[in-house]
């Protein structure tokens, strides 16, 4: 018996951008933004992406929205590449997936009505409705994310942070998608207002079954929605399992510094000492090595040899390290 195709598939992807020459006769430069990136999302199973500036969340996003090609991989949504869509069945497709952007304030066009931008997804797909029908799918979407039929009169300058974020999650949950990818969805939110939206994810996940792929440099934030979470560095996946695993048993030395990086609330144990971060001076990367390496306190001569592949540690625990630690935090 057949299984049902996973809701998103990405097999050994990578993206590479060519850079402006810095020199008449050398040729240009290439940064490498991801490194053979592989994983599974089945429907319903959100998958956080976590990792600091430049690790190559954002591109992965893009490359999963078919913003752009990859350099080479697939990826698949609902059994179909992506890569291989012609521009009318890619518009068709999105009807499946869309996004939510990090800046709440540029991702919205001020010159539009609220109504104009929530219903900009069906309007972009042929045979969706008329307007009448879509004014009242934005009534009813708007009101799922907490704001008034009133609301779709005004423009984005008339609400706040919080508000806008909403209004961007409305405008992506109008096409029923099946998965929505969230690039750093509250990064740009006070702290008070972030909880709110992540509750309000939280529980339209509920109401709709919408699977989220949400990328975020913020463990904390990920737990809250995610069920499972990858760790990326420098373009490859360094760690992946449950956000109670990486919290607790974290086996990557990087992941280790992320949850180190975060502020903690509760006062400390007696002698317990913070980890210091990024505690060894950085040594020059070699080719081929773990690309950790040359940041890692606990490298050795191995880890300048060879780059270690993702291998699973524990049922539903990967990490990509010759000497994965095994301490409990």
């Amino acid at each position: 018996m057949s299984t049902a195709a996973p809701l998103l598939q990405v097999e050994d992807v990578t993206r590479t951008y060519t850079l402006p020459r810095e020199k008449l006769w050398a040729p240009p430069p290439q940064v490498r933004a991801l490194q053979g990136v592989s994983f599974t999302l089945q429907t319903g199973h959100s998958l956080g992406i976590v990792g600091e500036s430049g690790s190559g969340k954002s591109t992965l996003a893009r490359l999963v929205m078919a913003l752009e090609p990859p350099t080479s991989g697939r990826v698949h949504i609902l059994g179909q590449d992506m890569t291989t869509l012609d521009p009318t069945a890619l518009r068709r497709a999105r009807r499946d997936f869309q996004m939510v952007f990090q800046d709440p304030y540029g991702s919205l066009d001020p010159r539009q009505t609220v109504e104009r931008i929530v219903t900009e997804p069906l309007q972009a797909q042929p045979g969706s409705g008329t307007p009448a029908q879509w004014r009242s799918q934005a009534q009813a979407v708007l009101a799922s994310v907490g704001l008034r039929s009133a609301d779709l009169d005004k423009y984005p300058h008339e609400f706040s942070g919080g508000q806008r974020q909403r209004i961007a999650i409305a405008r992506a949950l109008i096409t029923r998608p099946r998965l929505i990818v969230a690039d750093e969805p509250v990064s740009a939110l006070d702290v008070s207002v972030q909880a709110q939206v992540l509750n309000l994810m939280q529980d339209l996940q509920q109401q709709f079954g919408v699977t989220y792929l949400l990328i975020s440099h913020d463990l904390a934030v990920v737990d809250h929605l995610c069920a499972d979470v990858a760790v990326i560095f420098q373009g490859r996946i360094v760690e992946q399992g449950s956000p109670l695993t990486l919290f607790r048993e974290a086996a990557h030395p990087y992941t280790r510094t992320l949850l180190d990086a975060v502020p903690r609330m509760e006062p400390r144990a007696p002698g317990e000492a913070r980890r210091r971060v990024a505690a060894v001076a950085p040594r020059p990367q070699q080719p081929g090595a773990c690309p950790y390496a040359h940041r890692c306190e606990q490298a050795r001569p191995e880890c300048d040899q060879a780059r270690p592949e993702l291998q699973e540690l524990a049922t539903g625990h990967k990490v990509a390290c010759h000497f994965p630690l095994s301490a409990r935090r």
